[in-house]
């Protein structure tokens, strides 16, 4: 891990803006994108070591141009009181100013109380109940994806299944071919990672998305994501063609990228822990608090707010407009939290992680995901032999609000190298 980065730092010399309010001493650089390598989360946890806020001169967050910095909590509790105190740290500055648009992904992008109004219809559409029902079919659609690489002894995991499988069953919730899984995914890609090419990335989501709306106006498919959010209604009036689209924007972006992402990296700590893999084998009953510790050990996400009023709540100076960046790579990692957080403890118990985020913007896919992955590592564990990271693969991060791989590759002995078991 590199030094602290502070004002004498000679990389920040004629190239970062410091405001005036920021301790010198307060000042390190961590934008959640650069000078990552394949282990991000050890990284950035190291972190708690330095102050328990600090000042990073660049933020990936940054939806005004270039050379806006942010504060970094570093606390759980900090970070939970942050997105509880909607009040002081608002949602409210819109991703689509990059596009130079000024539409909100909805409910993500407004404050409560307004907030409610967006949210509470779309509650039940990935409701436990809801998501229970649709296991047979994520178990069909695992299924299926592993029986068509089993025998061929290795796989690049992201490209053969880690996308493949919570995609497309999110394509069907959506009601959306999944024909264009690849583009979808370049989309989200860009969206989320690339702040260079993201404003282009939204438009051509939009101009997508809007033919998608006028498709189910047209013709109304009742039981999928896009027409059940045509009908909502805020409070007791319908919801105009903006925020249709806001919604829809934020669902369809959502479902491409986090549970990916998330899914990579569990797959990556099993096949570097054949142990793991064992004791999952031997009783599936344990997948789900395994899940749980994965979730702690891997979150993904990284989450902005901007200060709305001048405050010293954590103990230095907010101004207004500010921008305070709260990581679910340093809440979960917190030793005031939990107890050695580096210790990766499939039974761990109890497991407070907000790895779904905290306060009224909980990740509204917290169940899906969750429903995903166990079926995804049961299905795997049932059909692959002892699998590990290919001899000499180096994983290369992708940094940004949420943290994910480009590649993942994976082997095991294929079926005819396999020795037959006694009897």
């Amino acid at each position: 891990m590199s030094a602290p980065m502070t004002h004498e730092d000679p990389r920040r010399e004629g190239q970062w803006n410091i405001p005036d309010h920021v301790p010198a001493e307060l000042v390190r650089f961590l934008d959640f994108r650069t000078g990552l390598g394949g282990c991000p989360h050890q990284q950035i946890a190291e972190f708690h070591k330095g102050p328990k806020i600090f000042y990073s001169p660049l933020s990936h967050q940054d939806r005004g141009g270039e050379g806006k910095g942010a504060w970094v909590l570093t606390r759980a509790e900090d970070i939970r009181k942050m997105l509880q105190e909607t009040n002081l740290f608002s949602s409210a500055e819109p991703r689509s100013f990059a596009m130079g648009e000024s539409w909100k992904l909805l409910p993500l992008e407004v404050d409560p109380p307004e907030h409610a109004q967006y949210r509470v219809p779309l509650n039940p559409l990935l409701s436990p109940g809801r998501v229970a029902k649709l296991e047979p079919r994520m178990r069909e659609m695992a299924g299926k994806l592993i029986d068509a690489i089993k025998d061929k002894g290795e796989c690049e995991f992201i490209r053969a299944f880690g996308e493949q499988m919570p995609v497309r069953i999110f394509l069907e919730l959506m009601g959306m071919a999944d024909d264009d899984l690849e583009k979808f995914r370049n989309w989200a890609d860009m969206i989320v990672h690339d702040r260079a090419r993201r404003g282009q990335a939204m438009r051509e989501v939009k101009a997508f998305l809007e033919e998608q709306i006028a498709e189910h106006r047209a013709n109304p498919r009742p039981g999928t994501l896009v027409s059940d959010v045509i009908d909502f209604k805020a409070d007791d009036r319908p919801f105009t063609d903006e925020e249709v689209m806001g919604t829809v924007f934020l669902l369809f972006i959502g479902g491409l990228d986090t549970v990916v992402s998330s899914l990579t990296f569990h797959f990556r700590y099993l096949a570097e822990h054949p142990e793991a893999q064992k004791l999952l084998r031997e009783d599936p009953a344990k997948i789900p608090d395994a899940v749980e510790e994965l979730f702690r050990a891997f979150p993904v996400v990284t989450t902005g707010r901007i200060v709305s009023a001048d405050t010293d709540i954590f103990g230095v100076t907010m101004k207004k407009g500010d921008m305070v960046a709260g990581s679910t790579l340093l809440s979960t990692s917190d030793p005031e939290e939990f107890e050695n957080p580096e210790k990766i403890d499939l039974g761990r118990s109890p497991n407070r992680h907000n790895a779904f985020s905290f306060g009224p913007h909980r990740c509204l896919g917290s169940h899906l995901a969750r429903r995903e992955i166990q079926v995804a590592i049961d299905e795997w564990l049932k059909r692959i032999p002892e699998f590990s990271v290919e001899p000499g693969f180096e994983p290369e991060t992708l940094g940004g609000g949420v943290m994910g791989m480009k590649e993942l590759r994976l082997v095991w002995a294929p079926r005819q190298d396999r020795v037959p078991r006694a009897g």
